[in-house]
């Protein structure tokens, strides 16, 4: 069975997503974490953005993931492609980071997210991160840019990394939702065998597709760009001013970024012209 599975309920009212990623978070930008902070940070971000997947139909199509926490250069960028593709790269100072999670959320701290194709354009939602889950940050995203209670869920004890999303279909019965999150919440995934899944939630839900995940670089100077905008204005300005160049390097493959004053004036263009939109 592949990595990512899709159900559809028996009363066809919720599409379920269960994902394992345990082999390719061993292959991703986690070996890079310093702390045990960042390490489990990481883990709970990059499940979920796994699990977005389910939400792409189209080869040409990508979701991007942007987390800005409310200290200054402690930031997250994960971006997921129609072929499976998924790449998730912390800043410096958030591989680094050791506190706790009051210190990244509050006022300031967003989650963006963006969702199309080159062809068909993107569309793109933010909200504010207020909670201490992970999980309850997407949850929450889909529930003010989509009006869906969008349900997150994620597993990592005893070398088991999984998660789950559920997700109503138009006219749900709200007690039905209960009930499924009641039930997931009970399902004892770190237990269960990757291949009985299907079995354990048979009563209430069939498989009807299942996708490969890749843990592969797709790093590019366009991806660092995305990373470098969710920076400080002001750091980026005194940058320009004292003639620095900014050089990032992928933790993935090793490839290096190198970016000229002339790179950080359009970017802070572009932020100036983001923001005034």
């Amino acid at each position: 069975m592949k990595n990512l599975v899709r159900f559809l309920t028996r009363d066809k009212e919720f599409r379920i997503f269960i994902v394992d990623v345990r082999s390719i978070l061993e292959c991703s930008y986690f070996k890079n974490m310093k702390t045990d902070f960042a390490r489990q940070l990481y883990t709970n971000i990059f499940i979920n953005c796994c699990l977005l997947r389910g939400f792409i139909t189209e080869m040409d199509q990508r979701i991007s993931v942007s987390v800005r926490f409310k200290l200054a250069g402690h930031t997250a960028h994960c971006e997921i492609d129609g072929s499976g593709k998924i790449s998730c790269v912390f800043s410096s100072s958030l591989t680094n980071f050791n506190g706790v999670f009051e210190d990244l959320i509050g006022q300031g701290a967003t989650l963006s997210m963006s969702r199309g194709s080159w062809t068909g354009g993107m569309f793109t939602g933010t909200v504010e991160l207020t909670a201490t889950s992970v999980d309850s940050w997407f949850s929450y995203f889909y529930e003010k840019s989509e009006q869906t209670k969008t349900i997150f869920q994620t597993w990592n004890a005893n070398g088991i990394v999984r998660g789950c999303m559920v997700q109503p279909l138009p006219l749900y019965s709200r007690s039905n939702l209960k009930n499924i999150k009641e039930y997931i919440c009970n399902l004892d995934m770190i237990s269960i065998k990757w291949a009985n899944i299907p079995y354990e939630i048979s009563l209430f839900a069939t498989k009807v597709d299942e996708y490969d995940l890749l843990s592969a670089c797709n790093c590019s100077k366009d991806f660092f760009s995305k990373i470098l905008m969710s920076i400080e204005t002001n750091e980026l300005i005194e940058s320009i001013k004292a003639e620095k160049k900014e050089e990032m390097e992928c933790g993935i493959c090793g490839e290096k970024y190198l970016f000229n004053t002339d790179d950080l004036k359009n970017i802070v263009k572009i932020m100036g012209s983001d923001q005034s939109e």
